[in-house]
């Protein structure tokens, strides 16, 4: 019999121990780190969820933790439009039905008594930078950050009644062959042509990358989210600090026009290669060992890249993007994973096909369920 209970009445242990169980025959699962989930939901690390609420519960069975979910609701996010749209996260669960359908009940309900009409699933409280949407292709082990599940998640939120809301395309690109030359020779003329300065980051003016980021964040993802809520230098910098320790200056590249931000791109290190075997747990032990391995990391993941579309035609994300896989290159990235471009997005989708030596790897899918049925569910379009 399963048994489902509220964090009032279960330990975090058994949280994250569901997951465990979950992925205890999937190699390519990497198992986030715990303490950058409870970041999520910690109001002073957080500041959404100050005007806001959560609640998680974990399912049993046989007093055996077997599944999870999180639902959530923040004031800047969740009600800024109608419909009002709760959120779903950090689900597992076995490949039961049934049990999906135990955690989904309890989180729809939930959510429904907070005042949300819709229910977003996979999504986290805060932009999506991070563990949004259900894995619904390339089932690979993933770079870090991005959410993997097994197979079976697909059927157990269209079941229950989930809808694709909108999908998000990830490519591979292999970093030891040679681009086009067409498209080198290119982005090459443009960074000779001095109408932009391309200055990669400078721990020295920590300050200054903080400002910077949060200009280009607000001035270009507002043309692609109508439902844009703008972020401060304060959240901005409380990320720069937890990233710190893996960041490395050249894999963060910004270009200027008239000493104006128009574009970023932010590439980190794939540190799921080296925390694998950690569980979820970075204790003294383990962080000697990330010490020690983190210098053999080939892989990256493109974590943020965004030009203001009113450059999109000249030529400059061609090259902050050659700027970029040049650095990368430098230092021994054999890989890189873009993630993730929606499918709302065709000029970067467009831009991504066609470098000459990248595929489409993965897609995640961010489904919709209606809680109140009298509104008709729309897809995402922006």
């Amino acid at each position: 019999m399963f048994r489902i209970s509220t964090k009032e009445t279960f330990s975090l242990k058994d949280f994250y121990s569901s997951a465990l169980f979950v992925y205890k025959n999937d190699d390519n699962w990497v198992c986030p780190l715990n303490q950058e989930i409870e970041n999520f939901f910690d109001a002073n690390k957080n500041k959404l969820l100050k005007n806001g609420n959560f609640q998680r519960w974990v399912l049993y069975l046989e007093n055996v933790p077997v599944g999870r979910i999180v639902a959530f609701w923040t004031e800047a996010k969740s009600k800024k439009s109608v419909p009002y749209s709760g959120g779903i996260g950090f689900f597992e669960c076995i490949d039961s039905q049934e049990a999906a359908n135990l955690l989904f009940d309890a989180a729809v309900e939930w959510l429904k008594n907070e005042g949300m009409q819709v229910a977003d699933a996979i999504t986290v409280p805060g932009e999506n930078y991070n563990y949004w949407g259900v894995l619904t292709d390339g089932f690979m082990q993933q770079g870090f950050g991005m959410p993997y599940n097994p197979p079976y998640y697909k059927t157990l939120f269209e079941n229950y009644g989930f809808n694709t809301y909108f999908e998000q395309y990830s490519y591979h690109v292999d970093l030891t062959k040679e681009f086009p030359e067409r498209h080198v020779s290119f982005a090459k003329h443009i960074i000779d042509s001095g109408d932009y300065e391309f200055r990669h980051l400078d721990f020295r003016e920590s300050d200054k990358f903080v400002k910077d980021v949060t200009t280009v964040f607000n001035e270009v993802w507002s043309f692609f989210h109508a439902d844009y809520v703008p972020v401060d230098e304060e959240g901005f910098k409380v990320m720069f600090e937890e990233l710190k320790p893996v960041l490395n200056p050249e894999f963060i590249w910004f270009v200027y026009k008239a000493g104006h931000p128009v574009g970023m791109e932010i590439c980190l290190p794939d540190i799921n290669q080296v925390i694998k075997t950690f569980k979820g747990k970075l204790n003294l032990l383990n962080k000697i060992m990330f010490a020690f391995k983190f210098k053999r990391v080939n892989r990256a993941r493109l974590f943020v890249f965004g030009v203001h579309p009113d450059y999109h035609r000249t030529g400059v994300m061609q090259a902050l993007y050659l700027k970029m896989s040049e650095s990368l290159k430098k230092a021994g990235v054999k890989e890189l994973e873009m993630s993730w471009v929606g499918d709302y997005n065709p000029t970067v989708n467009r831009l991504y096909k066609h470098l000459g030596n990248s595929y489409h790897a993965k897609t995640h899918a961010t489904y919709r369920f209606m809680i109140d049925k009298n509104i008709k569910f729309e897809r995402f379009t922006n």
